[in-house]
């Protein structure tokens, strides 16, 4: 039997910021993967950041994670995001290149306190912490993202797999674990994601799309030291409502419409068949034209996520501007997986019943690279004996792991800014300041590390805390005032369409469901701490 301290079990962006963690800790780690490709795969969209997800890289940077570094590394086309916004809702963004990141992830690893090892999970015993019968460990994360249970569809194909590799292969799903899993008391739940066909960048007509310059001068998400000097445009498309025309007319031909899917996919990124039979109103959709890498000949077309057949996916992705000639190399596709209930963890990301077992990813319900790395960081950490322990006060990490948690989650679950009540304090900027002095005492970074971060963003964020100022007080104010007011009434009449910051599909369900209190309306699937507030000032003001 080989010992560890901490054993890993999955090598993408949970895994890998895990095994990172733990061995910054000074934990002897073992990180189990099928493949030398899964280190850090990008398998969705080839990017990082974005609004909410900035944030929470600039946090696990401050925790000393890979991920900002290896962005930096491998960004290839930069933008800031709500450039003309205030600071608190300005989000950085950047297109990867998928085998630089790959790259950069598999260097970052190379430690001399962690093992790699490419192999199957073909047995796990979580009271023993055994994995394969020949590890042992003092505690076990598990990162299995899409692979418990994976099951593709695509039109009438059904593929027992996990992902779809760069060579047209699928990786075969676990069989095992989820079995384990529910044996050992877990509540599963079958969760839904998608991916777009990949298309080769000299089949398309770039010049009737609209084109998306990157920002030469930008920020990084970490120091920028090695980060990538060579930069790439993207370019925007539209649907078109014979595109619309052809999707209504073999939507009984759909997994997600005839029956074929089961598992809930996420509302805020649905497929495009689900975009046009939710909102006809839309007679055009954006198709984000997206550089896989330098030495890449695919772009990803951003937005069109689908399961149709490869037939159906042909025919109408040709009814796009642009794309009339196009060349598909590989074809789009949905995947259905076992995910837990992430109630039945702590904040530390440990089991409530069996300690030493952690986990990390999309595995406790969530989705994007950013949310995983995020979780397996504090995973990594805990499993190495730093009880790090982030909460809604001070990070958007503390924001996700609370809410998955406590409140459990009915779809994939992605950060908003929205989902943060102190959002205003919970910036990019300040993550130094907030987060430091835990990074510091959590051993995951040095006193001389935290002081060289802050000294590099020290000026911006005594600009941008003296123009929040005001804001902050009041916001601190009114999350007070929430926490007193959960038993407030809502008048039988209340109108919640005249109220700003609520999403369309929000207004409808609060309409339907009419909550009695506070309370109840906190309790809504969807409903976030900012929305909350919003109610509670009209009822109090009437504004």
């Amino acid at each position: 039997m080989i010992n560890y301290d901490v054993i890993v079990i999955g090598a993408g962006h949970a895994g890998t910021e895990a095994a990172a963690a733990a061995t910054r800790r000074g934990a002897k780690t073992l990180l189990l993967t099928k493949s030398e490709s899964d280190l850090g795969a990008l398998s969705c969209n080839p990017s990082i950041g974005g609004p909410g997800k900035s944030q929470i890289v600039a946090e696990i940077d401050t925790f000393g994670g890979i991920m900002p570094i290896a962005a930096d590394m491998a960004g290839i086309h930069w933008r800031l995001l709500n450039a003309t916004h205030g600071a608190a809702t300005q989000a950085l963004r950047a297109q990867i290149d998928r085998t630089l990141y790959h790259n950069a992830i598999k260097n970052l690893l190379n430690q001399n306190n962690l093992d790699l090892v490419y192999e199957s999970v073909e047995n796990l015993d979580l009271e023993n912490k055994i994995v394969n019968e020949k590890y042992q460990g003092k505690a076990i994360i598990l990162t299995t993202g899409t692979f418990l249970g994976g099951l593709v569809h695509r039109g009438t194909e059904k593929i027992k797999s996990g992902r779809l590799q760069d060579d047209g292969t699928y990786q075969e799903a676990d069989k095992n674990i989820s079995k384990i899993l529910e044996k050992a008391g877990f509540s599963l739940i079958r969760l839904k994601t998608g991916t777009p066909a990949r298309i080769y960048s000299d089949s398309i007509d770039f010049s009737v799309c609209e084109k998306q310059p990157s920002d030469e001068d930008h920020e990084w998400f970490s120091s920028g030291k090695d980060g990538c000097k060579s930069h790439v445009s993207c370019f925007i498309t539209h649907t078109t409502e014979e595109t619309h025309q052809v999707i209504r007319d073999n939507i009984k031909n759909a997994p997600m419409y005839n029956g074929s899917i089961t598992g809930t996919g996420p509302r805020y990124c649905p497929s495009l068949e689900d975009k046009i039979m939710r909102f006809p109103e839309h007679k055009s959709h954006h198709v984000f034209l997206e550089p896989e890498g330098l030495n890449s000949d695919l772009i990803y077309p951003n937005g069109i996520s689908t399961s149709f057949g490869t037939d159906v996916q042909e025919k109408w992705m040709r009814t796009i501007p642009g794309l009339e000639n196009m060349r598909i190399a590989r074809y789009g596709y949905a995947i259905e997986y076992d995910a837990i209930d992430a109630r039945a963890l702590k904040s530390t990301l440990e089991s409530k019943d069996l300690p030493g077992i952690f986990f990390a990813g999309q595995i406790n319900g969530t989705s994007g690279y950013e949310e995983a790395a995020a979780q397996g960081l504090v995973a990594g950490a805990n499993a190495a004996g730093a009880n790090l322990q982030l909460d809604r006060t001070n990070s958007m990490i503390g924001v996700l792991i609370d809410d998955i948690t406590t409140l459990g989650i009915d779809e994939p679950y992605r950060m908003f800014t929205s989902r943060a009540e102190f959002r205003l304090s919970l910036r990019s900027d300040n993550a130094i300041v907030r987060l430091g002095p835990m990074a510091v005492d959590a051993g995951l970074i040095t006193e001389s590390q935290r002081t060289q971060k802050y000294n590099e963003k020290a000026e911006k964020i005594a600009e941008i805390d003296k123009l929040y100022a005001g804001y902050i007080a009041r916001n601190q104010r009114e999350i007070e005032s929430y926490k007193r007011d959960a038993n407030l009434k809502i008048p039988a009449d209340f109108d919640y369409k005249s109220l700003p910051g609520l999403t369309n599909e929000l207004i409808q369900k609060l309409t339907r469901t009419r909550p009695e209190n506070i309370a109840d309306l906190a309790r809504i699937p969807g409903m976030t701490p900012a929305g909350i507030i919003v109610v509670l000032r009209k009822i109090r003001t009437g504004n």
